[in-house]
């Protein structure tokens, strides 16, 4: 028995437990003074939940506690957020560039290289999927035209196209799928081992899958927005699945 299923049983936990990877944020208290914490979306907890995963939020470590923390799920959700530090793939900034959470950046490529390794299940969602191929060697456009549309972040932007070979098209269910794009910032060269299985309209990569690590996936969009849709509920749903 691991230690995943050593607590889920002693806590009658049921379920696969899936960690959401969260960031610091200082909030104002009772006093007006800010206190940290560590915090996801709603929106990806409850899209585990519709899922039937258990979610729990994963905190910001040093990346030598990354493998002790993934040892306690089962199941992994790299989450949206700021900007990488473009730094870490040898570029320098750009004009447009947001802000930067370096502490983050480094806890978050850590638990991206682990889980390929672990080939542990793992959605990438968003900075996520670029978290993932900077990991693994890659770089970004650190901006383009057009991609935040807040106005529709449950509703479809635009279509994305899926290798119909891929892991993707056969968890979505279909070859052209319509998403959110809620981003300015896309993949560029690819890394080591990264496959590209989607594009948007103007040939930007939309979904990764990863030689030898078929248990990891990277998408674009924010597929939690969207969990009212049988077709993007499927991408938590095959988190918690046999």
């Amino acid at each position: 028995m691991n230690r995943t299923e050593q607590a889920r049983s002693e806590t009658g936990v049921r379920g696969r437990v899936v960690g959401i990877v969260g960031h610091l944020t200082a909030v104002g208290g009772d006093e007006g003074v800010a206190v940290d914490h560590y915090m996801a979306t709603t929106a990806y907890v409850k899209a585990v939940q519709r899922a039937g995963g258990v979610p729990v939020i994963l905190p910001v470590v040093d990346p030598s506690d990354v493998e002790a923390l993934l040892d306690a799920v089962d199941a992994v959700v790299i989450t949206g957020g700021r900007d990488l530090d473009p730094a870490g793939y040898g570029q320098t900034p750009h004009p447009q560039l947001g802000p930067l959470d370096p502490v983050r950046d480094a806890s978050d490529i850590a638990i991206a290289r682990a889980v390929v390794a672990r080939d542990q299940p793992t959605l990438a969602v968003c900075r996520g999927i670029q978290i993932l191929n900077v990991a693994l060697g890659g770089t970004l456009h650190q901006h383009v035209d057009d991609h935040m549309r807040l106005d529709q972040y449950n509703h479809d932007a635009h279509t994305v196209t899926i290798e119909p070979d891929s892991r993707l098209a056969k968890i979505v269910g279909t070859e052209t799928l319509g998403v959110n794009t809620l981003h300015h910032q896309v993949l560029d060269e690819l890394g080591d081992r990264v496959h590209a299985v989607a594009h948007n309209e103007q040939g930007h990569v939309e979904g990764i899958e990863i030689d030898g690590a078929t248990n990891v996936l990277g998408v674009q969009w924010h597929p939690e927005f969207l969990r009212h849709r049988p077709d993007h509920l499927a991408l938590f749903e095959q988190l918690v699945s046999d």
